[in-house]
């Protein structure tokens, strides 16, 4: 191939590559680093926004772990979830929230698992998707995978569903339960094991959509037995 050619061919590809490397930089508060970001259409107008997940880099928040498992040193880390929607001008920052997302490492069970290993942050079919991974290599066989799905409603993030599975890595006991923030459902499957075939028993609850949840309003922690969140997303 002619080197005028190839000359060509690499300013053509150049802003293609340019778009793909943005490094959002002015978007990553200071001290902080991006450990990720997802591309997609949220708001349904044909153009890609983009959802970034920042850590500090605080060395004051590595710490030592000084249990006999789990990691040798601890990321305390807080992380930021920033989403930010295109526009023919740029980018519009549409949320920050420093308080949502766990950091790496959590120091009262130092031998817990990224909890967005095996989930993160994520856009699917034009909704803003979160899974929180559970899974702690002492202690317990249990594992759990939660995802919160959210649909952009103007300016702002509604939850519209909720999944939880929880699994046994002795016994291969497995139970789900999924939630309809639109249609007020609550699907329960029981009796599931991931070693063996079974037939889930399957059974519905219906409950009172009440109020609307917001992704810049929620904690991604509840306990529905706790009766002070029997009017949050956990019902």
């Amino acid at each position: 191939m002619k080197p005028s050619l190839i000359l060509l061919l690499f300013f053509l590809a150049l802003p293609a590559f340019a778009a793909d490397s943005h490094s959002f930089s002015e978007w990553i508060p200071k001290g902080g680093k991006l450990i990720a970001h997802k591309s997609g259409d949220l708001n349904r107008d044909g153009l890609d926004d983009v959802v970034l997940v920042a850590e500090q880099t605080d060395p004051a928040k590595f710490r030592k772990n000084n249990e006999s498992l789990g990691a040798s040193t601890l990321n305390l880390n807080p992380r930021r979830l920033i989403i930010l929607f295109k526009t023919p001008n740029g980018f519009r920052n549409m949320l920050d929230r420093d308080n949502l997302l766990p950091s790496e490492h959590n120091e009262d069970v130092p031998c817990m698992a990224d909890r967005l290993d095996g989930g993160g942050v994520s856009i699917k079919r034009g909704n803003l998707v979160i899974g929180l991974h559970t899974w702690l290599s002492c202690g317990s066989y249990g594992v759990t995978h939660e995802t919160f799905t959210f649909r952009s409603e103007g300016s702002r993030f509604r939850l519209i569903g909720y999944d939880h599975s929880e699994f046994s890595r002795n016994s291969g006991e497995r139970s789900d339960f999924s939630i309809n923030y639109l249609t007020g459902r609550k699907k329960i499957m029981k009796e599931l094991n991931a070693f063996r075939p079974s037939k889930p028993k399957v059974s519905w609850r219906k409950f009172p959509l009440q109020r609307r949840f917001f992704l810049d309003e929620i904690s991604l922690d509840c306990d529905a037995t706790d009766p002070a969140n029997k009017d949050n997303w956990c019902q």
